[in-house]
């Protein structure tokens, strides 16, 4: 399934990245490339929350509106059902990989800004990858010429299982994120 996700989701992004490029040649604002470093709270439908942390990348097409990607890792641990009950365990590893294509639509102009959230992905989650959706809220506040401080509110929503035992995953992560422009 990962490679048939792989092979939508890659053509995609390129195309979505080489329009974007085309079409901030012409609206250059304030840096176009920012890297942001985030450690938050990820908190994964039916297992234990975890701290999370990773990399996002925007690039900004205008004032309003930028693209990006994520590659974020965290925990979906199972310590409270094997000690509290005779519940079956999902086998496979503990960690959460989440990582793909996001887009953000900034709401109001100003030093402190708040946007909206798109988000199309990948998430490993207990050995099987998922295609997942995302929305979220976030807020940008300009510290320097070079630095932004944001958070971010997100849900992550994808299936897991397989047949019978398949499920619906509203994941939740909250994160803080120090935006660098390059």
């Amino acid at each position: 399934m990962y490679k048939d996700c792989r092979q939508f989701f890659l053509p995609f992004f390129f195309l979505l990245v080489s329009f974007a490029a085309t079409f901030a040649q012409s609206r250059r604002f304030l840096p176009e490339h920012e890297l942001a470093p985030f450690v938050g709270i990820y908190a994964p439908d039916r297992f234990e929350t975890s701290f999370a942390f990773g990399v996002r990348y925007f690039y900004n097409l205008d004032r309003r509106t930028s693209f990006g990607a994520i590659l974020g890792i965290a925990h979906a641990r199972q310590n409270f059902l094997r000690q509290a009950s005779s519940v079956a365990v999902v086998p496979g590893s503990e960690r959460v990989l989440y990582h793909g294509a996001r887009a953000a639509r900034t709401l109001f102009l100003g030093r402190v800004e708040p946007y909206l959230i798109g988000h199309l992905g990948l998430t490993k989650l207990y050995d099987q990858n998922s295609f997942t959706l995302g929305i979220g809220l976030g807020t940008r506040i300009f510290a320097q010429r070079k630095f932004a401080l944001r958070y971010e509110f997100n849900n992550y929503i994808f299936s897991s299982g397989r047949g019978l035992s398949k499920w619906t995953n509203k994941n939740l992560e909250v994160s803080f994120l120090l935006g660098y422009y390059l």
